[in-house]
């Protein structure tokens, strides 16, 4: 199974595991760098000191500075967040960042769902309701240029997540251009080893270090959040160039401990062989 699922483990370079400092790793020349993804549940902006504060999250991202960011558990114009528009506030605190909402259900007076934060304009973004038993589910898609995001939280009945996997694999199967890769990134609550897992990583490649723990975040025991890749259309070129090392890959999660209960999850794309890691 480890095989099968994560080609990350002898492919690409993960990193992460040590770090008990914050870090942003980027290509040593900005002429190498490809992509960077950042993903996020941010529990509608609660900490685990149980205040809601955008600019906690925001810090996160702005530290790293990502090209996109999927962001889970998102409020918009609800109560328990003042009414705001927490995916534009983020957006704006972060730094040059647009935001795409969808919304899973109408909750405490505004919406409930994901979002996606981007610096460049896309070409077009649409969503799809997946499987929830407890509450209803949403996938977020954003298309760019050259690549798709979505951004997923999935949900926590096993039943549900099990036929999320295989909406979500089918859904990319048949709606998308096959010159683009797909990057699927979210809390997908469920662990490596999981059915869940398995079913996934039959269209999917795990890019993100799942064996550093992601939940929660002031004690992590299990990793539930993932950044993956599309195998099918453009993602078989895509994995063969990292096999061969034309490209290379390094992920890392955050040790914030205070802004949410899920540390945020990062992946760098890059050419060239030399990246440079940056403490904070």
């Amino acid at each position: 199974m480890k095989r099968i699922l994560l080609l990350a483990a002898t492919l690409f370079l993960l990193c992460g595991a040590g770090f008990s400092q914050k870090i942003k790793i980027r290509s040593e020349k900005p002429e190498d760098h490809v992509l960077s993804i950042m993903s996020f549940n941010i529990r509608h902006g609660k900490g685990m000191d149980d205040k809601v504060d955008f600019a906690r999250i925001a810090k996160e991202i702005s530290i790293v500075q990502p090209d996109v960011v999927a962001l889970q558990e998102v409020d918009n114009g609800t109560a328990r967040i003042g009414g705001s528009d927490s995916p534009k506030t983020i957006a704006r605190l972060a730094g040059d960042y647009a935001a795409y909402f969808a919304s899973a259900m109408d909750f405490d007076g505004g919406k409930y769902g994901n979002a996606i934060l981007t610096r460049k304009p896309p070409v077009h973004s649409t969503y799809y309701p997946l499987p929830g038993a407890e509450e209803p589910r949403v996938l977020l898609i954003v298309e760019f240029d050259k690549f798709y995001l979505g951004s997923v939280h999935m949900s926590l009945d096993k039943d549900s997540r099990i036929a999320a996997c295989r909406k979500i694999a089918q859904i990319v199967k048949k709606g998308i251009n096959k010159d683009k890769l797909f990057f699927l990134a979210g809390d997908f609550n469920f662990e490596p080893n999981s059915m869940e897992m398995r079913i996934l990583a039959e269209s999917f490649a795990v890019l993100s270090a799942y064996e550093v723990k992601t939940f929660p975040s002031d004690n992590p025991d299990r990793t539930l959040d993932y950044i993956m890749v599309y195998k099918g259309g453009a993602g078989k070129s895509f994995l063969k160039d990292l096999e061969k090392g034309k490209q290379g890959v390094a992920s890392w999660v955050q040790p914030e401990k205070m802004a949410s209960d899920h540390r945020p999850i990062f992946v760098l794309i890059y050419n060239g062989e030399n990246i440079v890691t940056e403490k904070f």
